[in-house]
C-alpha cells in the first residue's frame, strides 16, 4: 500500500508561522536590550499588533489550538513591551529638561521635484506637459449643472488623486501570483516598482491587499530592510562599482554588474558562463552606449577587470586615476547590491540547482550536463535578471533627507541637477576631476559594519592573502601588487549543431518550455536530460 501524500501546507498559514516565530525573537531581543527605549520598543508593539491583525484576517487557515498558543503568547508580548518602557537600566542624575516645541516652518513641508530643478513654476511644467502630451489632463476643478428653477448650480471636485490603473482585483491578484513566483522574496516596494515597470500604477492600499490575499501576510514584522546609509559623490556617472558574484559558481556562471554610486541605478547586469576580462568589458560597453560613460570605476582586484581598467585609463588618460584598484570588501556600494540580487533571483535559482543535483541527476563535475543546464536556463536566468535590475531601478528607495525616490529618478535628475557627464558633445563638469583621496572615494565607511553586508560579502567572496614578494615597495599604493584570478572554465558542447538542433525542436514541443514556474524547469530538465541520453547513444 502506497504511503499517503503528505499535507500540503497553505502559503498563508506557512508565512503567519514563520511571522510568528520571527517577531517572538525580535520581542525577546528587544527585552533584553533596549529596556527603556520608547521608541525602540514601541516600533516592537507595533509589529506585534500588525501580525494579531493578520492572524485574525487569515483566522481560517489557522488550526483554532494553534491560534489560541499564538494569540496567548502575543498577549504576553504586549504586556511585557509595555512594562519594559517604564523601566531603565540608566538611572537619570538629574530631573528631565522639559523644552518645548518649536513652530514647524517651511522646512518640514515637502517640496515638489521638478519646480527647483527646471527653474520655473509647477503650473508652467504642467501645462508643458500637457501641450506636449506627456501627461493626461486632470478631471476638472468643478461640474456645472442647471437646476429646475434655471439656475447654475456648480460643484467643485475636490479629490486631487493622480490617475491609476482600472484594472479589477482578480486582475491584480493574477499579476502578484505572477510576479511572486518569479521573485517570490520581493517586497511590496519592489513589487510596486515591478508593477510600474509594467505599466500599472498601483496604490499602496491595494498592492498591501492583494499582497495579503495571495501571499498572506509579510514574514517581517519589525525589523525593516538594511538601511540606505548616506553616500557622497557629485553626481551621475561621477563613479560606477563593478564587481562579479559568485553565488552560482558552483555551476560555472558568474552574474556580473555595474551600478551608478551617485543614483544606485543598475547600469548593466549579465549572467555569463565565464569570468573572462573581456566578458566583463563587453557588459561595461554596452552600459556606456546606453548610460554614458563614468568619470571613474571602482573594482577589486580580479584579473576580470583588467580590460575595463585599461579602457578607462586609455579613455581618460593615466593621471586622471579613471579605475580604483581596491579591496572588494570596500567596494560597498555594489556588495549591498548583491544582498538584493541575492534575495531577489540568485538563491532561487542556486536551491532549484541544488534541487537537480539531489533529485534529478544533475552531476556539476561532468562538462556535458554544465553544457546543458547553461543552454536551458542560462536564457531564463538572465530574464530573471534584466526583470529585476528594471524593477530595481523603478522601485522607490526610502532616503533621510528628502522624499522616496527610484534609482531611475535620481540619475535622470541628478544630471539635470548635478551636470551631465560622460556623453559625447556635452562640455564636462570638472568638480570631481580632482580627488585628493582616490583610495577612500566611493568607499561607504558606515555600511562597512552592516553585518548583513559584510555576512552576504564573506559567504561569497575570499580577498586572498598578499604575497609579500611580490611587493616592490610596502609604503607605496599606486595600485594592486597582485591580481586575484577566478577561473570559471566554459563548458564544451558534446554535441555537434545539428544534434543541438534536433534538442531544440524536442525541447519546442514541451508543455514547460515557456513556463517560469520552477517546477516546469524542474520538469524540462529531467525530459532534457533522458532525450541527451538517448541522442548521446544514437
Amino acid at each position: 500500500m502506497a504511503d499517503p501524500e503528505p499535507e500540503l501546507v497553505p502559503l498563508r498559514l506557512e508565512s503567519i508561522r514563520i511571522a510568528f516565530f520571527q517577531l517572538g525573537d525580535r520581542v525577546n531581543g528587544a527585552l533584553h536590550t533596549q529596556i527603556g527605549d520608547r521608541l525602540r520598543l514601541q516600533e516592537q508593539n507595533s509589529g506585534v499588533l500588525r501580525l494579531l491583525a493578520a492572524i485574525h484576517e487569515h483566522s481560517d487557515v489557522i488550526p483554532p489550538a494553534e491560534r489560541q498558543v499564538m494569540e496567548s503568547s502575543i498577549e504576553n508580548m504586549l504586556d511585557a513591551l509595555s512594562t519594559a518602557t517604564l523601566q531603565s537600566d540608566d538611572i537619570p542624575s538629574g530631573p528631565g529638561i522639559s523644552v518645548s516645541r518649536p513652530p514647524s516652518g517651511s522646512n518640514f513641508v515637502v517640496r515638489p521635484v521638478l519646480p527647483p530643478v527646471a527653474g520655473v513654476a509647477s503650473r508652467t511644467i504642467r501645462r508643458r506637459a500637457l501641450e506636449y502630451g506627456l501627461v493626461e489632463p486632470a478631471a476638472p476643478v468643478f461640474i456645472e449643472d442647471v437646476d429646475e428653477a434655471g439656475v447654475v448650480v456648480r460643484t467643485y471636485i475636490t479629490s486631487t488623486t493622480g490617475p491609476v490603473s482600472e484594472i479589477s482585483d482578480d486582475e491584480l491578484d493574477e499579476l502578484m501570483h505572477y510576479i511572486l513566483e518569479i521573485f517570490p522574496t520581493f517586497g511590496r516596494r519592489m513589487i510596486a516598482g515591478h508593477l510600474r515597470q509594467l505599466g500599472h500604477h498601483i496604490p499602496t492600499a491595494r498592492i498591501r491587499e492583494s499582497y495579503n490575499r495571495v501571499h498572506g501576510p509579510p514574514v517581517s514584522y519589525s525589523s525593516h530592510p538594511t538601511g540606505r546609509q548616506p553616500y557622497r559623490v557629485a553626481g551621475p556617472n561621477s563613479l560606477s562599482h563593478h564587481d562579479g558574484q559568485h553565488g552560482l559558481r558552483r555551476w560555472r556562471i558568474i552574474i556580473h554588474a555595474f551600478i551608478d554610486g551617485f543614483s544606485r541605478f543598475v547600469t548593466g547586469i549579465r549572467a555569463n558562463n565565464n569570468n573572462r576580462a573581456a566578458t566583463v568589458l563587453d557588459l561595461f560597453l554596452q552600459d556606456v552606449l546606453l548610460h554614458g560613460v563614468p568619470r571613474r570605476v571602482r573594482g577589486d582586484h580580479g584579473t576580470e577587470n583588467v580590460a575595463v581598467a585599461q579602457w578607462m585609463e586609455e579613455h581618460y588618460g593615466p593621471e586622471h586615476g579613471a579605475y580604483i584598484w581596491g579591496r572588494s570588501v570596500h567596494n560597498i556600494r555594489i556588495e549591498r547590491l548583491w544582498c538584493d540580487v541575492t534575495r531577489g533571483f540568485g538563491r532561487k535559482w542556486s536551491h532549484f540547482f541544488l534541487g537537480l543535483e539531489l533529485n534529478c541527476g544533475l552531476r556539476p563535475d561532468l562538462d556535458a550536463h554544465i553544457w546543458l543546464i547553461h543552454h536551458l536556463f542560462l536564457p531564463a536566468i538572465n530574464e530573471d535578471a534584466q526583470d529585476w535590475a528594471r524593477t530595481w531601478n523603478e522601485h522607490k528607495i526610502r532616503l533621510e533627507t528628502e522624499r522616496t525616490r527610484s534609482p531611475r529618478d535620481m540619475f535622470f535628475f541628478g544630471m539635470i541637477e548635478n551636470g551631465l557627464r560622460g556623453f559625447e558633445g556635452v562640455p564636462e563638469v570638472l568638480d570631481d576631476d580632482e580627488i585628493e583621496n582616490l583610495d577612500g572615494y566611493g568607499v561607504d565607511w558606515v555600511d562597512l559594519s552592516d553585518p548583513e553586508v559584510m555576512a552576504h560579502h564573506d559567504e561569497f567572496n575570499t580577498d586572498p592573502e598578499l604575497n609579500m614578494d611580490s611587493i616592490q615597495n610596502p609604503f607605496t599604493n599606486d595600485g594592486p601588487h597582485q591580481l586575484s584570478h577566478v577561473e570559471v572554465v566554459e563548458p564544451l558542447c558534446p554535441f555537434d549543431p545539428a544534434e543541438v538542433e534536433l534538442l531544440d525542436a524536442h525541447l519546442a514541443r514541451s508543455a514547460h518550455f515557456y513556463s517560469r514556474n520552477m517546477n516546469s524547469r524542474r520538469a524540462l530538465w529531467i525530459e532534457a536530460l533522458d532525450f541527451c541520453r538517448q541522442l548521446y547513444e544514437q
